[in-house]
């Protein structure tokens, strides 16, 4: 019984990835770019936003929110940005100080070049806040991605840190989906808030 139930939460979050991929794909750029634009701007006027002299960010690719405004802040203010690279299993982070240092990387990522900085662990970084992807999101703080683990490995060590504000990033309309409830495992990792192009939500 408990292997039926384990397979088939793994067939079902598989099948909602596969819708959400495949909505996010077919979103509009010009849909992106104001969502993105919408987004920025709660963020930018967020208390989080402006108190982090650290942040973990990602550079949004392929239909996710644009997320190059935020980082050009963040390095013009002087605030450490690290940014996820990709070994392996292991989703590490580099301190980057601007966008000169970013090359293609896996999965058509752009991440730190390789000798930029040393990487280093999400826990031994453990900044004041962390934007985190995601193929979508719940009110309650799960989240889906991709099914690699990368985020949820490196987040579960800071999992009891109420220092470390953990904020998922997503379009509304990718909040509470229409596909379906974003299912939660022991392991994953819940969103403490979510960033949005309605503004910046509070999860219970």
């Amino acid at each position: 019984m408990r292997v039926t139930a384990i397979a088939a939460t793994d067939d079902a979050k598989a099948a909602l990835r596969a819708a959400l991929r495949a909505r996010r794909a077919a979103l509009a750029p010009a849909d992106v770019a104001r969502g993105s634009a919408s987004l920025t701007e709660a963020l930018l006027g967020h208390p989080a936003w402006s108190a982090a002299r650290s942040i973990a960010a990602f550079v949004g690719v392929r239909g996710e929110p644009d997320t190059w405004a935020l980082l050009h802040d963040a390095w013009s203010r002087g605030v450490e940005v690290w940014l996820p690279w990709v070994r392996g299993d292991a989703l590490a982070f580099v301190r980057t100080v601007d966008r000169a240092q970013l090359v293609p990387g896996c999965f058509g990522l752009l991440e730190p070049a390789p000798g930029t900085e040393p990487p280093r662990a999400l826990a031994e970084v453990a900044p004041p806040l962390v934007l985190v992807p995601g193929l979508g999101f719940g009110r309650d703080g799960a989240r889906i991605g991709f099914g690699r683990g990368y985020y949820d490995r490196a987040l579960g060590p800071l999992r009891d840190r109420a220092d470390v504000l953990r904020l998922g990033v997503a379009f509304r309309t990718f909040v509470d989906p229409i596909e379906g409830p974003i299912p939660m495992d022991a392991h994953d990792v819940p969103m403490h808030a979510l960033l949005t192009d309605a503004g910046v939500l509070a999860c219970s």
